[in-house]
């Protein structure tokens, strides 16, 4: 195992749900606090997840602005004010809800500041809740009982991120989307599927991030706890797992901390030299 005090981390990546989360969806006092110390001492602190990039920006903000994110699995990082994303090709994000309507999957679509559900109970009340504290171009608008294909196809807006909750035709959706170009599928929750473009995950995200920082990645402590961490654990120095992540994930770590209802990232922050 790493004795992370002996190990010289410059910068902290870390995943939101199941990790910085608690089971309660929020970010402990005692993590915002280890997290504070680690900016106060130069190290670098990302939030790297899933969920919308406004949505992490929000967590970001109630703990520290100093704190950078990469949403959509990547596709969208803003570090040190420098933003870049990838969306779903516009064609192809409408040939995907194309199929789940046909299918008649319940589904959500991502762009930037909207999000698209086509059933009220798929839609989290936590993204606007979140997000309400945000600059006003920094929000995020919920919009239940729409159709999402119809929404897509009139607006301009990119597509950063589809998620079809599949049921018992996961399997069936996941052949059929193979065969679409330029996208990634991450299937969650055994029943769910997400679909972002194949042009960056966590892993590729935090390259980028590391190289723009001038932070080598054996510098780098990397935090998760489900499949989709997988990429960002391959590349980071330190390669840390929940005490609650899943065998896979753990099976690639240096370190394996408490669980996110234990402070398990506090208690790894807390270790650094």
């Amino acid at each position: 195992m790493v004795n992370l005090a002996q190990c010289e981390i410059r910068m902290v990546c870390l995943d939101l749900d199941g990790t910085l989360f608690t089971p309660q969806k929020k970010v402990s006092e005692r993590s915002r606090k280890a997290i504070v110390v680690c900016l106060d001492r130069g190290i670098e602190v990302i939030l790297v997840t899933g969920r919308p990039y406004l949505f992490a920006r929000g967590v970001a903000l109630s703990i520290d602005p100093r704190v950078d994110v990469i949403g959509y699995v990547g596709n969208y990082r803003s570090i040190r004010s420098q933003a870049e994303g990838t969306p779903i090709a516009r064609e192809t994000a409408l040939e995907i809800l194309r199929l789940l309507q046909r299918e008649h999957v319940w589904m959500q679509a991502k762009t930037f500041h909207h999000i698209y559900g086509n059933a009220l109970n798929l839609i989290r009340p936590d993204y606007q809740k979140v997000t309400r504290n945000n600059p006003a171009q920094e929000r995020i608008e919920v919009h239940s009982w729409t159709d999402p294909l119809r929404k897509i196809r009139e607006s301009s807006d990119p597509v950063y991120k589809i998620i079809a909750l599949g049921g018992i035709k996961v399997k069936k959706l996941t052949q059929q989307l193979s065969s679409l170009p330029g996208i990634k599928v991450y299937s969650y929750a055994k029943t769910n599927l997400e679909i972002t473009s194949d042009q960056h995950d966590k892993g590729t995200a935090i390259r980028c991030a590391a190289k723009q920082l001038s932070i080598p990645l054996n510098q780098v402590l990397g935090v998760g706890d489900s499949l989709n961490d997988i990429e960002m654990l391959e590349v980071c120095g330190v390669r840390a797992a929940m005490g609650n992540a899943s065998s896979a994930l753990k099976a690639k770590a240096d370190i394996i901390t408490g669980t996110n209802a234990q402070d398990g990232v506090a208690q790894l922050l807390e270790q650094l030299g």
